[in-house]
């Protein structure tokens, strides 16, 4: 194994492992092969979206040591699509193998639960929502906010609103073996922000803020501009920039933001790879958000992306029935000549489910995404 540590270029470029199988892994080997390299994906199944552009897909459980280190050792360098592995374990492997993951499991795991990031970023200086580690019903309060599990939740998933107290102690009754949970103080937000930072460890590369826009704590679609000032928008930057210089490691992080009625800054929660929101990078971009992770990861040079249209809006093709998914049917649904569509290589559909997103542009581009989610059958 080579340690990587320079940069490389041409056909030179290192095998790179991903762990995770499925679209944000898909759309990474997607970039990478753009860029020239190869790409092995371990999955758990034989057939997540990642198994159709993997140059090679290994099944495996990356819960288990050994099924890690016999991954790490097949590739010159890991990377993973989500953060719900145990940070531990992966430094572990990496060790044993003498194979580097980025980012660095020693510094995500610094943000690999809320608390912890919470706590991190707190320590960085950059303001957070009011917040607690809930350990008995005792600690409960009086007052609106949301019940987290610490670790393992998405798309609303593991995270409960709560009105009052009763209302909270009903959802910690039903959630108290999950793992450990926070309970954070609600915030009266005027604008729920989104904004990608890919670093290595040189230089900080920073996306434009979009703004997302939310749908029973799934992302429903995501518009740029953000509709800020300029003012709010350093701000952003300078937060994020902190935060990863602070991290000192290669990689994409994404970084989801308040902005209060009062023009204040909030961060709320952060990732340490390729972001839902990040999609549009794809088409309103000269460099997608994957293909600068991919860049990072490989020790390449990345690039300062420049936007190619004014405005855009992406919309998340989220499933609309359940059973089997045909693909072109789609695609000749939408018909619209100004917007790019990436489907997940799905083969059901299920209600919710993300099945794939369409950027669109040009005149009207919200209102047309808009009439699209109302026709489309997906």
């Amino acid at each position: 194994m080579s340690d990587n540590n320079t940069p490389h270029s041409g056909t030179d470029l290192p095998v790179i492992g991903i762990l995770g199988d499925g679209q944000l892994s898909m759309m990474m080997v997607d970039a990478y092969h753009e860029l020239g390299g190869r790409v092995y994906v371990l999955g758990e199944t034989a057939d997540g979206p990642a198994s159709h552009v993997a140059d090679r897909l290994i099944v495996g459980d990356p819960s288990k040591l050994k099924d890690l280190i016999d991954f790490y050792r097949e590739v010159d360098i890991v990377t993973l699509e989500n953060e719900f592995y145990d940070s531990r374990l992966l430094s572990q492997a990496s060790v044993e193998s003498e194979t580097p993951v980025y980012p660095d499991p020693n510094r995500f795991g610094l943000i690999e639960d809320k608390l912890s990031e919470k706590r991190f970023f707190e320590n960085q200086g950059v303001n957070v929502a009011d917040f607690f580690e809930v350990l008995s019903e005792d600690d409960l309060v009086d007052a609106p906010g949301y019940l987290k599990l610490a670790k393992g939740g998405y798309d609303g998933i593991g995270t409960y609103k709560v009105k009052n107290k009763d209302a909270a102690l009903a959802v910690y009754k039903k959630i108290e073996s999950a793992g450990a949970i926070l309970f954070e103080h609600a915030v009266d937000f005027k604008k729920e922000l989104s904004l990608i930072a890919v670093a290595n460890e040189q230089e900080v590369v920073v996306y434009p803020l979009v703004e997302t826009h939310q749908e029973d704590g799934t992302c429903r679609y995501v518009s740029y501009p953000a509709g800020v000032s300029a003012d709010i928008e350093k701000d952003a930057r300078e937060q994020v920039t902190a935060i990863m210089k602070g991290l000192n490691t290669r990689g994409l992080f994404a970084f989801e933001l308040f902005l209060t009625q009062d023009e204040q800054l909030i961060l709320n929660e952060s990732a340490p790879r390729p972001h839902n929101s990040g999609h549009i990078t794809m088409d309103l971009m000269d460099c997608s958000q994957f293909e600068n992770h991919m860049r990072s990861v490989a020790g390449m040079t990345m690039l300062t992306p420049k936007p190619l249209y004014s405005s855009m809006t992406m919309l998340n093709l989220l499933g609309t029935r359940d059973g089997a998914f045909e693909e072109q049917t789609l695609i000749d649904q939408v018909n619209d000549p100004e917007s790019g569509i990436t489907l997940y290589r799905k083969l059901q559909s299920r209600v919710k489910r993300k099945m794939g997103h369409i950027n669109v542009w040009g005149d009207q581009h919200r209102e047309r995404a808009e009439k699209l989610v109302e026709r489309l059958e997906v």
